[in-house]
């Protein structure tokens, strides 16, 4: 791997001021690359005091492996059960034949044909549907089950941060244990992750769909997880069919990206990943044996280069080609990656409070 490559990244970075906090890539099983650009100066609304980062929506594929472990451990039999089926305890409104063809697989897929809107209104009002899962009384789960279906299940992607919550509920209710406190068992201790923050809704449901906090080595972990079909020092923590099914293109979005369950794709570069708002990532690249991960703190108004730096620098230190002059607009995620939100401060606020309690 040419190193000169990726320290002409870390320039590149520092030279344009890209508000990038931390860089790691592992190539071949060796952390060949970690550095922190814009280093830790406290808190922010992507980073916290411990050193770990927000996630926001990268929260979404640590949901997804967790619905993957729960069906390896015999909790879910598969993919296509029922989601109403699985509240038991919990009714909802506007239930019609479509509502209750909703499968597990729909919702890991963005086609669960429910409606969801969090750009209409700002993320602090109570018109944003993400405001809704965060403070409704009755939880995110029957906010979002509750509304009345707009499409077919199964048949149309509608980015939906509400979906990745469920999921959240449905680990929650089939394992008896919040969300965190599966992962904190089963994900994060196999893996050595012991600094974490996970908040819940006002039911106790782990928020599905963002406010994920963990270090970025942690992060890499993670990756490193997944380019090896799910073992970690020897042990299967997800099912390698998991990590496949889970990373393998569902829907084509545009000419170089597309969408599995919980995960992006780069079908044409080999690569897969996770995306956050304000440009946190994990990318994955089996062929080249490559992990890479990037937190950031990119504004409105920036252009998120993270995911061409991955092709101009991270895949060209192997591949060999040079990066164009100016790198611009890659494309690869639309802006919908807002599906996390910027009410950090109030959420922590909330937090503080429950925990005085």
């Amino acid at each position: 791997m040419d190193g000169s490559m990726l320290q002409a990244m870390i320039d590149h970075i520092i030279d344009e001021d890209l508000d990038v906090h931390s860089v790691i890539v592992i190539r071949n099983g060796y952390v060949v690359l970690e550095e922190y650009p814009n280093p830790f100066q406290g808190q922010s609304r992507t980073q916290s005091f411990d050193g770990t980062h927000y996630l926001y929506s990268t929260t979404k594929s640590f949901t997804s492996c967790m619905v993957g472990i729960a069906i390896d451990k015999g909790f879910l039999d598969n993919t296509s059960q029922k989601v109403l089926s699985i509240f038991t305890d919990m009714t909802f409104d506007n239930v019609d034949e479509r509502k209750e063809r909703i499968t597990i697989d729909d919702l890991l897929t963005m086609r669960s044909g429910l409606p969801w809107d969090e750009t209409s209104a700002p993320f602090n009002s109570p018109d944003n549907d993400v405001w809704q899962v965060n403070f409704n009384s009755s939880g995110g789960v029957q906010f979002v089950l509750d509304q009345p279906m707009e499409d077919e299940p199964g048949v149309y992607f509608h980015y939906n941060t509400g979906a990745s919550h469920v999921l959240s509920g449905i680990v929650h209710e089939v394992t008896n244990m919040s969300m965190l406190e599966f992962a904190d068992e089963n994900l994060f201790t196999p893996l050595g992750i012991d600094r974490f923050l996970w908040p819940s809704d006002t039911q106790g449901v782990t928020f599905g769909g963002f406010d994920l906090q963990l270090r970025p080595l942690d992060m890499a972990k993670f990756g490193f997880l997944f380019l090896n079909n799910g073992t970690w020092d020897g042990e299967q923590i997800v099912s390698s069919d998991w990590v496949h099914n889970t990373t393998t293109t569902v829907t084509t979005l545009n000419s170089i990206s597309g969408y599995s369950r919980q995960w992006w794709t780069m079908p044409d570069y080999g690569v897969y990943h996770t995306a956050g708002l304000y440009g946190q990532y994990i990318f994955v690249a089996p062929e080249l044996d490559i992990v890479a991960v990037f937190t950031s703190g990119y504004g409105a108004n920036d252009v998120d280069e993270n995911p061409q730096m991955v092709r101009d620098y991270i895949l060209s230190a192997v591949l060999g080609y040079e990066p164009p002059d100016s790198p611009g607009g890659f494309g690869i995620v639309p802006q919908i990656t807002i599906a996390a939100f910027s009410l950090v401060a109030v959420v922590l606020i909330v937090q503080y409070v429950r925990r005085r309690r």
